[in-house]
């Protein structure tokens, strides 16, 4: 009995110092910060392969990581062969404990965005928040939360408990996300270049402000345009299941709605959106007298702020404030929010009340019968922003 404890004890700072060594990549400077923001950067090298190579690679490995499966959420939002530049969107899982009985785990949110040149591919994770508990309607941002000063001593030598795991699980996340990216390449052992803490480095814009303003035709700051026709994702999830917001209005008067009818098409030769809208709710009457309209996409980071409003009127309060979102202005002068991931830009062609004797549906007559009818309001596509 005596030898056994005598051996563990022997073994045990041996232990001690595995575990600390197993933590060291976790230490000082293992979240960077860019201008303020958590800003995963790496390098991949790929000497032997060209710019469409290495884009066509890359969007392969996203497509197939980068989708709905078992609770988590993720979608390829953008992709420009000519300009090598691909943008995702994560909503997953992140376990800390799952034992028979207890399940420790939060919901990470983030944006992934490649940049392909010939011979190599830039990486950035970023965007990084959490909820937990995993249903609770509070984000916790990574600049918050997981960062040198936010997760570490005063000293910097240890991580603090109860923040390490989401500090630890974010670093696993992130070095399993650019081995993938790195293996789809066929670059396990090229050099690798990760970006250390810096206060002049530029990353992709991300909206914070309270308005951004453009004039017709200009660019909107922090997004990049696409043809109508190279809209990504499935239509028909992003509304029945994501939803949208409607937002009408200008500087003067403006108000979002959650919506879940309505979808993309083509009419008189023009790229068009369709939505309905019931005479009741506020926007309504904003929508019927103005002329253009905007339709914003939200990944599910931002279901709380879309349930918010979709259950309050802008009426009797400031809805777009209690929900958390920021306005910004579009080229057409329309209002949209930041946290959108897609805002479509629309001018109004076609609005047509439906007719009750237009639906030959009966259980559709029957739930129907006696009620105020939705407008349907038909738009031409100005412009397709996605960030």
């Amino acid at each position: 009995m005596m030898k056994n404890l005598l051996l563990i004890l022997c073994f045990f700072p041996m232990l001690v110092l595995a575990q600390e060594e197993d933590q060291s990549k976790y230490m000082v400077g293992a979240v960077p910060e860019v201008n303020g923001k958590v800003v995963f950067s790496q390098e991949i090298n790929a000497p032997n392969l060209s710019k469409d190579q290495i884009f066509d690679a890359i969007l392969a490995w996203a497509n197939t990581r980068f989708k709905t499966d078992k609770g988590n959420w993720g979608m390829v939002a953008y992709s420009n062969k000519e300009e090598g530049q691909i943008a995702c969107y994560g909503n997953e899982y992140i376990v800390f404990a799952d034992k028979t009985f207890s399940l420790d785990r939060a919901k990470i949110n983030y944006r992934m965005n490649f940049v392909c040149t010939p011979g190599k591919c830039n990486v950035e994770v970023t965007n990084i928040t959490y909820l937990y508990p995993e249903d609770s309607r509070e984000r916790l941002a990574a600049e918050e939360w997981i960062t040198d000063k936010q997760a570490m001593n005063k000293d910097q030598t240890k991580l603090i408990n109860r923040i390490a795991k989401f500090r630890i699980k974010t670093i696993d996340l992130v070095e399993s996300l650019n081995e993938g990216a790195q293996k789809s390449l066929g670059a396990q052992n090229a050099p690798v270049a990760t970006t250390t803490t810096t206060t002049t480095q530029q990353v992709a814009p991300v909206q914070t402000v309270a308005t951004i303003s453009a004039a017709p035709g200009d660019a909107l700051q922090g997004y990049k345009r696409i043809a109508p026709d190279k809209i990504p994702g499935n239509i028909i999830k992003m509304l029945s299941e994501d939803w949208m917001l409607i937002t009408a209005g200008n500087d003067q008067q403006f108000n979002p709605m959650t919506a879940s009818w309505g979808g993309l098409g083509n009419l008189y030769n023009k790229p068009v959106t369709f939505c309905f809208i019931n005479p009741a709710r506020y926007t309504y009457d904003i929508m019927d007298k103005g002329d253009t309209y905007t339709l914003t996409f939200y990944t599910e980071t931002y279901r709380e702020a879309l349930n918010y409003c979709g259950h309050n009127s802008g009426k009797d309060k400031d809805k777009v404030k209690e929900a958390g979102l920021t306005p910004i202005t579009t080229p057409s002068g329309s209002k949209a929010f930041s946290e959108a991931w897609m805002i479509i830009e629309c001018r109004k062609m076609v609005s047509q009340t439906i007719n009750i004797d237009g639906i030959s549906d009966p259980e559709l007559r029957k739930q129907w019968a006696g009620k105020a009818m939705h407008k349907m309001f038909i738009g031409e596509i100005l412009n397709v922003w996605v960030k």
